[in-house]
């Protein structure tokens, strides 16, 4: 079966298994060498099943997982997830580093993190420089100390202004709060004050948890408002009759004389001495998870609810985390007969009910459960909620702002986007005209601009609006997202109407304007072949070459490694042409692509030629097609290509 490291691969992999990732950069993310990378995945190939799961190589882009057989690879990877840490990959091992520090109020050995971790000291001392980087904006230092341990430097309230904004608030990760935020269930002003309640009385009381026993905590409180509101008081909990930890009691008495201040309400002892109850269990219970648990009774469970929903609840630590933790308390009321009464349900069952007839079946066929109540019923419910919304986070369409200069009306742009498509589209960033380049574009699936971009050949699709978005902007841009879900969910049909007819293909290709490479050259020696193609007159091929040098002063002309598509800034004749490099040997770009294999050199026409956008067009499918980029490298000569851009590869 696969090993450690194996599977840390695998789950680097399928977290970016909508592009290909070098073994550098896997390496980098799960701690070991691309020579160790390179080996492992080859081992990896020769121990699953294709009808599972394979791994696709492109040479110059790197790997990407295929999973061809969904409910089998759950199967496989929840069998390996017994015994195996979450702690996998560079992300993973921030969060650990930081939860201890911040929210266990422990120390961390530099050496010893290192090994039980399983990275060398150079990899944990690049999440130090990474993590430091994150912490710069809070006026937060983290350093390792002459006696090798970690402390993070800085004022108190700025360790717990970072606290909120890195493990509740979305900005850096998914939270399980931050996705309750995009549904209808609790109030967003009384879900932040019990968490800054909650995080004031951790630090002041130095009590050791972690992010989901917090978020947990908050949902439990807030209901635990709502009850009080609707007068729907405890009535059977257990009796105080000893106290046998003092810290934690203190803790939750000065938890309720909070709420009690900040929510204007009386918390009877019975809700006082269930906060007690509650705060006690879950700061002493042991980290839960799938992989410690022995019995593993919940694995079909989750599998089940998973392939139901078709939302890969699997690698959803934060819904694991959670759920599981409130399954392991949800036992010990139901063994104890103390259920708790849920202000939610009859919001949950007037508007959740598929969700809720599903946890019902699911429990009933794998635990045999069916005595609960609708309102322990609600509870879990609302833990599969925030579950579907963190997968709708996950498969927003990201999106690129670009103004002028990057600045102001790009700001007022993305306010106006953010406020129209919130829930379709995830802003990654705003960027003036001149900062744009192929680094920046990886993964945008559209540019919304304030200017036109024709001067630039960007592989992304762009829509220009005013940065007002007035209703022609948006119908502009509800027409290309629509184009861009048709692209997603039929990515093998590319060309579907952008055939390279003929006539067009004889246009603007030409037997003297392609060329198949079979020695290692430089961007210069390929540049200078294509402008001597072009024109013989050495007035013309200087003009190539000044404005093409000028376009690349803006930025990067090659895409995903391996494509470069260079161009003048300018029109310099009255005709289109395109030149085509086709390598079987890596072409030297510059110092940071050293291994192009296809360069498509792009002579606009002067003035408007409307089949020439067309070739364009599909020129920027191709781009994003990796199929077809690894077809394309391929081909012999030109007939095989005239054949591939009229059909679209086989």
């Amino acid at each position: 079966m696969l090993s450690d490291r194996e599977i840390k691969i695998v789950k680097f992999l399928y977290k970016n298994q909508s592009k290909y990732v070098s073994s550098n950069t896997i390496g980098f993310n799960v701690g070991f060498s691309e020579k160790t990378i390179r080996n492992s995945i080859n081992d990896i190939c020769n121990k699953i099943s294709k009808k599972i799961f394979e791994i696709d190589s492109v040479r110059g882009k790197g790997y990407r997982l295929i999973i061809n057989n969904y409910n089998e690879y759950i199967d496989l990877i929840y069998k390996l997830k017994k015994g195996r840490s979450q702690i996998c990959d560079k992300d993973g091992r921030e969060k650990y580093i930081l939860e201890i520090l911040l929210l266990e109020n422990c120390s961390v050995n530099f050496r010893k993190t290192s090994k039980m971790l399983f990275v060398s000291d150079s990899t944990l001392q690049r999440d130090i420089y990474n993590l430091n980087r994150k912490l710069r904006d809070y006026k937060l230092y983290l350093e390792k100390n002459k006696d090798d341990s970690l402390s993070i430097r800085g004022e108190e309230i700025d360790k717990r202004h970072f606290i909120l904004d890195y493990f509740f608030s979305g900005r850096f990760s998914n939270s399980f709060l931050s996705n309750m935020d995009e549904v209808d269930i609790f109030d967003k002003d009384i879900i932040r004050q019990l968490l800054l309640i909650l995080l004031d009385e951790v630090r002041n009381h130095k009590i050791s948890v972690n992010d989901y026993t917090i978020e947990n905590l908050v949902v439990h409180f807030a209901l635990l408002i709502e009850r009080i509101k609707r007068n729907c008081i405890i009535n059977d909990c257990f009796e105080l009759t000893y106290i046998d930890n003092k810290n934690i009691y203190n803790f939750s008495l000065d938890i309720c004389e909070r709420i009690s201040k900040t929510f204007g309400i009386d918390l009877p002892v019975k809700e006082k001495n269930y906060i007690f109850i509650q705060l006690l269990s879950k700061t002493k219970s042991s980290i839960l998870s799938v992989e410690s648990n022995d019995d593993m009774r919940y694995i079909g469970l989750i599998k089940h609810i998973s392939k139901k929903l078709k939302v890969d609840l699997l690698e959803d630590d934060v819904f694991l985390n959670s759920f599981l933790e409130h399954l392991a308390s949800l036992e010990k009321r139901v063994e104890s007969g103390f259920l708790v009464s849920n202000p939610l349900t009859d919001k949950i069952v007037s508007k959740y009910k598929v969700y809720l007839d599903l946890v019902k079946e699911s429990f009933d066929k794998f635990l045999g459960w069916r005595d609960l109540t609708d309102d322990e019923w609600s509870y879990l419910v609302i833990y599969i909620i925030s579950a579907i919304e963190r997968n709708k986070v996950n498969n927003k369409l990201k999106i690129l702002v670009v103004c002028a200069s990057g600045f102001s009306t790009g700001l007022m742009l993305k306010t106006r986007i953010s406020y129209e498509y919130s829930r379709t589209f995830r802003i990654v960033g705003v960027l003036g005209y001149y900062e744009l380049s192929s680094e920046n574009l990886i993964d945008i699936d559209l540019i919304i601009s304030t200017i036109d971009l024709e001067g630039l050949l960007i592989p992304v699709p762009y829509v220009k609006v005013s940065v007002f978005l007035d209703e022609d902007d948006l119908n502009l841009i509800d027409r290309k997202i629509k184009e861009i879900r048709y692209e997603k969910s039929h990515s093998k049909s590319f060309f579907s109407e952008g055939y390279v007819k003929n006539n067009l293909f004889d246009k603007y290709f030409s037997q003297e304007n392609f060329y198949i490479n079979s020695r290692q050259i430089s961007r210069n020696d390929a540049l200078s072949l294509i402008y001597k193609s072009l024109s013989y007159e050495g007035k013309i091929q200087k003009m190539y070459k000044q404005e093409t040098d000028l376009r690349e002063k803006f930025g990067s002309v090659v895409f995903g490694d391996i494509i470069s598509i260079p161009h003048p800034v300018h029109p310099i004749e009255t005709k289109g042409k395109i030149f085509t490099i086709i390598s079987s040997e890596d072409i030297f770009w510059d110092d940071l692509h050293k291994n192009v294999r296809i360069v498509f050199y792009i002579s606009p026409p002067q003035g408007i030629d409307r089949d020439f956008e067309k070739v364009i067009a599909i020129f920027t499918k191709i781009i994003r097609n990796e199929q077809l980029i690894k077809q394309l490298i391929e081909i012999k000569d030109f007939e095989e290509f005239r054949k591939f851009m009229k059909l679209g590869g086989d």
